[in-house]
């Protein structure tokens, strides 16, 4: 794709230098640009793997698992966000093993590919629900009933979902659905990474500090949602799938 693509090619660079400009972590100056782009590619051919292999799961060092289990426990439910970071298809599978999840996903264009993904991410514990009116209504009812709902949460949502919010420094329309559960049910926020490591991968989860309530001003809560996405690529930048179009426009 790197090399057959130049458009590709031009938007990975074009990403990758805006966020090492907006840096002010210094944690991008010994990062290489060319392992970031072969980390991407390595994605893509372990996603069969991840998808097919039941026992993947076990070659993943957890950390953080417990903080799951008990926030479930607590019956109000837990809103999981993974951003475009490292293994973002291996870590719904590690959740789905603590907790029943649902994933709220955006349909590809072509039916066959539709059908393979649906095939291959929905599980004994893990339903997929499509990003559309039906499926953000039985996403509210799972998360209301105390349990666990999975989002990407800098996927660029479609034309009347979202707010143009800072991110590295731009502008990046921005999905206003996680700012207005946490509002709407008061459920904890759990940031959810799954990075690749020497011996397989480090599934991490994190309860995040900031809490959401109807008084919540939304704009806000987007700056911070945004910028605690960059703080956990600035931990992991070349491990960011760079080449996602964080900044196109919406469609309708």
């Amino acid at each position: 794709m790197w090399l057959s693509s130049k458009s590709f090619r031009k938007q990975f660079r074009r990403n990758w230098l805006q966020a090492k400009k907006a840096d002010n972590t210094g944690k991008m100056d010994d990062c290489s640009f060319v392992n970031a782009v072969g980390t991407s590619g390595e994605k893509l051919f372990e996603t069969p793997k991840i998808w097919t292999q039941t026992k993947v799961v076990s070659l993943i060092e957890k950390k953080g698992t417990d903080l799951i289990h008990k926030n479930i426990n607590a019956g109000k439910g837990l809103i999981c966000l993974t951003p475009h970071l490292g293994s973002f298809e291996l870590a719904p599978r590690v959740v789905g093993e603590l907790t029943p999840l649902t994933v709220l996903y955006r349909p590809p264009k072509r039916e066959d590919l539709h059908e393979l993904l649906v095939h291959f991410r929905n599980s004994k514990n893990i339903k997929l629900v499509q990003t559309n009116y039906s499926g953000v209504k039985y996403l509210i009812k799972f998360l209301k009933n105390g349990n666990c709902v999975g989002i990407l949460p800098d996927h660029v949502p479609n034309k009347g979902a979202g707010k143009w919010t800072p991110f590295f420094g731009k502008l990046a329309y921005t999905n206003t659905l996680v700012i207005r559960l946490a509002k709407l049910t008061s459920a904890p926020i759990s940031w959810v990474t799954c990075i690749r490591t020497s011996n397989g991968w480090k599934f991490s989860a994190e309860i995040w500090d900031q809490k959401f309530d109807k008084n919540t001003d939304e704009n806000e809560g987007l700056i911070k949602l945004n910028n605690k996405i960059e703080e956990l690529v600035y931990d992991y930048p070349e491990e960011y799938f760079w080449g996602y179009d964080r900044y196109k426009k919406p469609r309708a």
